[in-house]
């Protein structure tokens, strides 16, 4: 017992530092609810780990100016990669998320082996240079789309990329000689959005809507991730019913509604079949091959009538899910991502206004919707917090934590 408690209070003193320091001794003893005794042996230990650093000194109550305390975010390194649909982004990070590298590689419509001999190939070609001028990396983390095993590191399920069982940590850590963390990118994202947003939910949607529709969930403090770990697959809950067929063998999927690659579709039906979206096409110089998901989203921000009624359709199947998940599972908060919704006002607007109209009062009590915070670098801030909750035991006691300051 006497050492979990001393895990606990480590874990618990090493968080503080790292998201609200520097901190001075007396500080954290007051946070953590523990003697100054124990911080000073508790901080001894992760100096000489080198995970805290000492940085000046703070304003005097009356004695001798506290010395602070904070976080050496190059401690260590990552090599974080996220694997997308048509990319496959790498990226060095320091435990604070900052970038000392970066390339994207492009998939060019390679499925299931090909599709990891592509990513074991880009890797050796960005890793092996920096691993030769380098000695701190502490692993390679990796978040991708589909069903997960996080624990064992095995990709279950990726309809889209044609990926099946593919035991990906077992194989990388074969071919370069380091630790590997595999995860969801989703489930990275909900705790991502909880270290380096400002997402102090305990029961929280993650609802990403882009190139596919899936979510992360958090379910007190927890990424819940199901019996067989395909929680929150809610790009497949029925939106329509006998609607689109989709790929996972049902129909009127949410996915095949409001996924940009849909939501595209209908923007160059609406061109060529009715002409249609001109406000939308002009932003890529009426190259219609080009239209980006900001351009759809300037032209409803400026009120064109086609990107206007495009977006009521989303709202209406968004709505829908949202309204189900609301009913069903009673979240503090929707954490809304994707690049044809981050900053679409209209869409917002009209999301809050079918919510409001369809959800019970109950729970609908203290309830928010919002955007992601986390900004364009969100998978590779997803593939640090994978490592940080490992490495570090990120969020691990953070229940203990909140009932000892509460």
């Amino acid at each position: 017992m006497k050492t979990k408690l001393h895990e606990v209070n480590r874990v618990n003193v090493l968080n503080l530092i790292r998201a609200q320091g520097p901190l001075s001794k007396a500080e954290l003893a007051e946070k953590v609810q523990v003697s100054q005794t124990t911080v000073s042996t508790i901080l001894a230990k992760l100096m000489k780990e080198d995970y805290v650093m000492e940085e000046g000194t703070g304003d005097s109550t009356g004695g001798r100016k506290p010395v602070l305390y904070r976080f050496n975010p190059n401690k260590a390194f990552i090599i974080a990669v996220s694997l997308r649909n048509s990319s496959i982004q790498m990226a060095v990070l320091n435990l604070s998320g900052e970038r000392k590298n970066e390339m994207v590689y492009q998939v060019q419509n390679v499925k299931g082996d090909a599709y990891v001999e592509h990513l074991l190939k880009s890797l050796s070609l960005f890793v092996h240079p920096i691993l030769e001028s380098h000695s701190k990396f502490v692993g390679i983390s990796i978040v991708c789309p589909g069903v997960v095993d996080a624990k064992n590191g095995v990709i279950l399920y990726n309809a889209k990329l044609d990926l099946y069982q593919i035991e990906l940590k077992q194989r990388v850590e074969e071919a370069f000689g380091l630790q590997v963390f595999v995860e969801n990118d989703l489930n990275a994202l909900v705790v991502a959005e909880k270290l380096f947003g400002d997402a102090p939910y305990q029961e929280m949607l993650y609802l990403s809507i882009d190139e596919g529709v899936g979510a992360g969930l958090v379910v007190h403090d927890h990424i819940f991730r199901g019996y067989s770990g395909s929680a929150g697959e809610i790009g497949h809950m029925s939106v329509v019913p006998g609607g689109i067929g989709c790929s996972c063998g049902n129909q009127g999927c949410l996915e095949n509604y409001v996924s940009w690659p849909a939501i595209y579709a209908r923007i160059l039906s609406g061109w060529f079949t009715q002409q249609e979206g001109g406000a939308i096409v002009a932003r890529a110089d009426f190259n219609p091959e080009k239209v980006t998901a900001i351009h759809f989203v300037e032209a409803a921000c400026e009120g064109d009538p086609f990107a206007l009624k495009i977006v009521e359709e989303m709202a209406e199947y968004i709505a829908v899910a949202i309204t189900n998940v609301l009913h069903f599972m009673n979240p503090q908060a929707v954490i809304l991502n994707g690049a044809h919704v981050v900053n679409n006002e209209p869409l917002l607007a009209i999301l809050r206004e079918k919510i409001e109209k369809r959800a019970m009062n109950i729970v609908q009590k203290d309830f928010e919707m919002r955007q992601t915070a986390l900004g364009n670098d969100m998978n590779l801030l997803g593939a640090l917090a994978v490592l940080l909750q490992d490495e570090m035991q990120v969020g691990k006691y953070n229940v203990f934590l909140r009932q000892q300051n509460g």
